[in-house]
């Protein structure tokens, strides 16, 4: 099986070709920021040439459908339901924050030792990451707010950068657990977390032990070039996601069903519901 993932909700679009057991034959990144409509069907064509593959071969989709960029979803979205269409085949969409959790830094996080039973104080963990590490994933949605998750611990959706930090100092800190950071709410809100939390634990600072025999409690900047959202991790949560519904019967749609998930409304669509913009205040009057 060729399953083609498709990655536009960030800075850097993106396009992987993956088989049925997770094995990346091919991969693709933009050269430039936010150039998904023009880089987009270029990148699909050059990889599936690399690979020797035809467009007609390729068996499923996985576009990542949101949040992050509104015209970055749209671009990928769009594409992957015309070529699901042309093609007829179906789609997994993928939830931006949960394929965090498939970037390898996640998957390979160091240091991070069992805890008792296996799970973690509260009886949460991350399916993916070993027990004691909680993935958090947080987009800029700007003004103090963020498209975030963490893990096991906080459901996906649009938050206040305060709510995140709040849920690591109640559910994760007093227990020892570590967090690691993704996704470009980092650069936006560096200053604040590290305000809130302070200091972030490097790979050179010695650490301490936790609770339940994990290592001291804190948090983590992902470094940049895994940072951000990407078409293998996009396609690795597609892989595992056919796998726990026991094949593509339970987790695909077709292309008419296939939609974006922007978790909020855009700012122009709110100003134009509260009678913000110019069009909605009528012709002026003399």
């Amino acid at each position: 099986m060729f399953i083609l993932a498709i990655e536009t909700t960030g800075p850097l679009g993106s396009v992987a070709l993956l088989d049925e057991k997770e094995n990346v034959l091919g991969y693709e990144v933009s050269q430039g920021t936010m150039s998904h409509l023009k880089d987009l069907i270029p990148m699909i064509n050059t990889m599936l040439n690399k690979c020797g593959v035809s467009i007609n071969d390729v068996d499923l989709l996985a576009p990542s459908v949101g949040p992050g960029s509104f015209t970055g979803i749209r671009i990928g979205v769009s594409t992957a339901r015309a070529l699901c269409q042309a093609l007829g085949i179906r789609a997994v969409p993928v939830p931006t924050l949960e394929a965090f959790c498939f970037k390898e830094t996640a998957r390979t996080a160091e240091y991070v030792q069992q805890i008792k039973g296996g799970r973690a104080a509260d009886g949460q963990t991350s399916v993916v990451c070993r027990p004691g590490t909680a993935v958090c994933a947080i987009i800029n949605a700007r003004r103090g707010q963020v498209y975030g998750m963490i893990d096991g611990f906080m459901e996906p959706g649009p938050y206040m950068l305060t709510d995140v930090i709040e849920v690591y100092k109640s559910k994760l800190e007093p227990y020892g657990c570590r967090m690691l950071f993704f996704g470009d709410g980092i650069d936006a809100y560096e200053k604040d977390i590290i305000a809130a939390l302070g200091q972030p634990i490097g790979k050179d600072v010695q650490r301490g032990r936790g609770a339940f025999g994990t290592t001291a409690a804190g948090f983590e900047f992902v470094p940049k070039g895994d940072r951000y959202q990407d078409a293998v991790s996009v396609g690795k949560w597609a892989v595992d996601r056919i796998k726990r519904a026991g094949g593509v019967d339970g987790c695909t749609v077709d292309y008419e069903n296939l939609m974006p998930d922007y978790m909020r409304r855009a700012e122009a669509e709110q100003k134009l519901e509260s009678g913000e913009l110019p069009i909605c205040k009528g012709p002026k009057q003399e």
